[in-house]
């Protein structure tokens, strides 16, 4: 399918099962299809187990529902937990609140690379447009975003002829919600650090560890477009304790974490 061979689209949710229909419905219209598509569920409702379920038997390709009971937020440990069962050499991950566009995979697909992992952006969809983005035509949602000034961060909207690529050694714009690493690579630093508890940072100090492995960042514009549909904000009770783990990688150069992928692996 790509010089990647299988690729794996990894989508992490936790109780919108509305939205993850609206990303599943993308993903079955992509320019070039994943190998396999694995969402990682964070204790979800029947609700979420029987849509994705419908829509899986509707695809040609490789389809998984891993679910683990919610107790917090737990998304580096249910992550960890789809990347044990994906059966792919390459992974990009997507949240289930996030629209690909319709070239998404292919443009991760051509942009792979040993060596490095790709940091894609996203355009931020409000409210009013959240209400209606990604049901319908893509093109056509997303003039109506626009022409409704729902639609935020303009150059990551509209995909450009060609890349804008470059490596970077910092933290700023990592988000888990797009971006794609070897598995190889993700296996080398231990995966996700199921030491966080709580929203943020598990995606920045992942970058850390891979980084200090030697790993090269290479952060891309105009290709690998995503849409984020607008939800109220997630608790930041835990973000405190995220920061200190986030700052112990940095300053101690880690390049792997006590608890993480190896504890979901086989023997």
């Amino acid at each position: 399918m790509s010089k990647v061979g299988s690729l794996a689209l990894v989508i992490s949710t936790y109780d919108q099962p509305e939205y993850l229909g609206r990303v599943l419905s993308a993903v079955a219209r992509q320019s070039t299809m994943p190998g396999e598509v694995v969402v990682a569920d964070d204790g979800s409702g029947e609700l979420t187990r029987e849509i994705f379920r419908s829509w899986a038997a509707e695809q040609r390709f490789r389809c998984e529902h891993v679910w683990q009971p919610h107790e917090g937020f737990r998304k580096s440990r249910i992550l960890n937990r789809a990347l044990a069962s994906s059966q792919s050499a390459y992974v990009v991950f997507l949240d289930g609140d996030t629209i690909p566009h319709p070239r998404f995979i292919e443009d991760h697909s051509k942009l792979a690379k040993e060596g490095q992992f790709i940091q894609g952006h996203r355009a931020l969809i409000e409210q009013k447009a959240a209400a209606f983005f990604g049901k319908g035509n893509f093109v056509s949602d997303r003039r109506r975003a626009l022409v409704g000034m729902q639609l935020h961060g303009l150059k990551h909207a509209y995909r450009w002829p060609v890349p804008l690529k470059r490596v970077r050694n910092d933290l700023r714009g990592v988000r888990g919600c797009n971006c794609a690493i070897w598995k190889a690579d993700l296996a080398r630093v231990n995966g996700y650090n199921e030491a966080f508890k709580g929203w943020g940072r598990e995606d920045s100090e992942l970058v850390v560890r891979l980084m200090n492995s030697g790993i090269k960042r290479v952060d891309v514009r105009g290709w690998v477009l995503s849409y984020h549909l607008w939800h109220p904000p997630a608790s930041r009770s835990g973000l405190p304790a995220n920061d200190q783990l986030l700052d112990q990688a940095r300053s101690s150069g880690a390049t792997e974490c006590g608890i993480g992928l190896r504890e979901h692996l086989p023997a």
